[in-house]
């Protein structure tokens, strides 16, 4: 039986909300099964309060949390869920991926010493699939975790993330967008310029040019390319405007779309891409939604 591993501590909320997203979890695919990390007294009493049997269960009690000074990951956090959760990753041929709300720095730190990278990179690409307008998915790479990049990181992004958007929405030559202030050619910082003609050489990168962000929704690109500080302020952006929509409550003259688009709890979370297993990484504040999106987020990139 294949494992997903699910780290229960480091989120926002409650544990209850984790757990509640895990029980929705089972069943899902007779092949597939989640294996949590946490609190185990907690765990098997929420599981008997719902008359279910616990799935496996790794006990801790350590949490991550965003005060959490990411080189400690490296020597005094072994006995925390995350690390658990890591280890499991990395000893156990039947753990596949790992779902966690853990802190980025802490994720991304853990992901590098803990589990490992595919051979030739520095840090793993944090991807954040999302969609365009018309409902079809793309990958904002990176979003968070490589905040200082050469011209160079920006093009491997682009090819990890087209290598992901192909396996993930099976297209076979994903369109590839920088993220620029304007559309046109010579746009953007001395950065973006020199990314921009680096792209535009690559025979293996499917290059469209410069997306601006007023763009970024229009469906023009597959995989759309910033370093991690822009793409985490396009992502929380994005956030902010689904807190704003879904404030205005059952309003009416609200399109159900608009709150659909923007539901981000409902829309999983990012992923590390070139780790050596699958690792998602959750908002904080994960709900029991975002869980179940995580998981069938993983089951497909698994295959299931």
């Amino acid at each position: 039986m294949l494992k997903i591993a699910i780290d229960t501590l480091g989120g926002d909320l409650p544990l209850s909300e984790i757990l509640e997203g895990t029980f929705k979890t089972i069943g899902l695919n007779p092949d597939v099964e989640p294996l949590l990390i946490g609190p185990k007294d907690e765990i098997d009493g929420f599981f008997a309060a719902k008359n279910a049997k616990s799935p496996e269960i790794i006990d801790a009690r350590r949490e991550i949390d965003n005060y959490t000074n990411p080189t400690t990951i490296l020597h005094e956090q072994d006995d925390s869920a995350l690390v658990l959760s890591y280890k499991a990753l990395k000893s156990r041929d039947d753990v596949a991926a790992l779902i966690t709300c853990s802190a980025t720095g802490c994720v991304i730190v853990g992901s590098i010493f803990h589990l490992g990278l595919k051979e030739g990179l520095r840090m793993p690409l944090l991807g954040a699939l999302l969609k365009h307008g018309n409902g079809n998915d793309f990958l904002l790479a990176d979003c968070g975790a490589n905040l200082d990049v050469r011209p160079k990181d920006l093009v491997k992004f682009a090819e990890l993330g087209s290598e992901y958007i192909s396996a993930q929405s099976h297209i076979e030559n994903p369109r590839v967008g920088l993220l620029s202030n304007g559309k046109e050619d010579g746009k953007g910082n001395a950065q973006i310029k020199e990314a921009f003609g680096l792209l535009k050489a690559d025979e293996k990168i499917y290059f469209v040019g410069n997306i601006e962000a007023s763009d970024i929704f229009d469906d023009l690109c597959d995989v759309l390319v910033c370093d991690g500080m822009i793409g985490n302020v396009v992502l929380k952006t994005a956030e902010s405007v689904a807190l704003l929509v879904n404030s205005w409550g059952n309003d009416e003259s609200i399109d159900s779309k608009v709150k659909t688009q923007f539901a981000y709890n409902d829309m999983a979370g990012s992923i590390l891409i070139g780790t050596l297993k699958p690792i998602i990484k959750a908002h904080g504040k994960a709900n029991s939604n975002t869980i179940v999106g995580c998981y069938k987020q993983l089951l497909k990139r698994l295959g299931y």
